[in-house]
């Protein structure tokens, strides 16, 4: 992933003395990633807008899971316009890396701070509503520390006298970051981006099982021992009135609403790890069968091919999200529903009716 941005940059020269059979995966590669990256766009800022009105409805923003998952939307939408630099030299041979070594490194720099941001996700008793801004600025700033060594300038260099900009590696001049950046900074790239989070992510929902189990245990005990001490005595009138249905129902669906969250960002974490992993691993091996053959110029075409192919399949999970929301989860759909119909209660069914008393109750809490 550490060279995802630069590795089509770094061997666009030796492109230019290949084969016409060569040259062929260069104009597939055009076509093929100006139309992936046109349908990439309409779903996913479309998508990315929808979640982000839903999210920030008052009621969803009473759950922690929900102010991640709001963050979340807004750092997809970013990622999706920094790969807006890829789109414009296929589609229309724009290089922007020609005019500034700099903005080459700001957006470097940016991607890759909003690619890593959506792969954490945190426990709702660590992030509660009332710190969850504090923890997602604190992460971000961590998250700048660690790629701020893409400002180097071992990385790009300005226009000088008849000399282009470009955002290639300054090897000569820098080989002791050249080393860092092609050897070490990929491996540290991969644990970072995507074995770590999904252990995190897998410790957290296995904590968030076991807390579950147990709390449903004592549930049950408590049930047992109040049941044996006297006798449920139930108010009439309470019952007609539908008061403690509707209790009982706030407390079911409460849960059932945090279950639906931690569910969504499960889906959305193994969605990015699909996506993303294959060209992490793909680069990783490039570079060391690169460095094995020094004399593999005429294979540059379709292992470029063969990039560009991959990066466009990371960039997919950036406009899938919201579709994942809808397909694992009924409040979600519910909420969405509701906020783009500008209606406050939906009463279809008696599951719906209470799903909307809760968000409610949630919401006045």
């Amino acid at each position: 992933m550490a060279n995802a941005n630069n590795y089509l940059d770094r061997i666009v020269n030796a492109s230019s003395i290949l084969t016409t059979a060569s040259t062929n995966y260069n104009v597939l590669g055009d076509r093929i990633g100006t139309i992936i990256y046109s349908i990439i766009y309409i779903l996913g800022f479309l998508g990315n807008t929808f979640a982000l009105m839903t999210f920030s409805s008052r009621r969803m923003r009473q759950i922690s899971s929900s102010v991640f998952l709001l963050t979340l939307s807004i750092s997809d939408s970013v990622a999706l316009i920094t790969s807006l630099w890829f789109f414009l030299a296929d589609a229309f041979s724009i290089q922007l890396q020609n005019y500034s070594a700099l903005a080459c490194r700001f957006r470097t720099f940016f991607a890759y701070i909003f690619t890593y941001s959506i792969t954490y996700k945190f426990k709702k008793n660590i992030c509660t509503p009332r710190n969850a801004f504090i923890t997602i600025l604190i992460f971000f700033l961590i998250l700048c520390g660690i790629n701020g060594h893409y400002f180097s300038p071992g990385i790009g260099q300005e226009p000088i006298e008849n000399r282009t900009a470009h955002c290639l590696e300054n090897r000569e001049s820098y080989p002791k970051y050249y080393y860092f950046y092609k050897i070490i900074w990929p491996k540290i790239d991969m644990i970072i981006f995507c074995f770590l989070p999904a252990c995190i992510m897998i410790l957290c929902n296995v904590n968030i099982i076991y807390l579950r189990k147990k709390q449903l245990h004592q549930l049950e005990n408590s049930n047992n021992y109040g049941s044996q001490k006297k006798p449920t005595q139930i108010n009439i009138q309470q019952t007609l009135n539908g008061i403690l249905p509707i209790q009982k129902s706030f407390i079911t669906h409460r849960k059932a609403m945090e279950r639906q969250m931690s569910l969504m960002m499960a889906a959305c974490v193994i969605v990015f790890l699909f996506t993303t992993l294959p060209v992490t691993i793909y680069l990783i091996l490039l570079e060391q069968h690169t460095t094995k053959n020094q004399n593999s110029a005429q294979d540059n075409a379709f292992f470029t091919f063969v990039f560009r192919m991959l990066r466009a399949l990371m960039y997919i999970h950036f406009a899938s999200n919201f579709y994942l929301y809808c397909l694992t989860s009924r409040i979600f759909r519910a909420e969405f529903i509701q906020t783009i119909t500008c209606r406050k209660f939906t009463v279809t069914s008696n599951y719906d009716q209470s799903t909307n008393v809760v968000l409610n109750k949630i919401s006045n809490s």
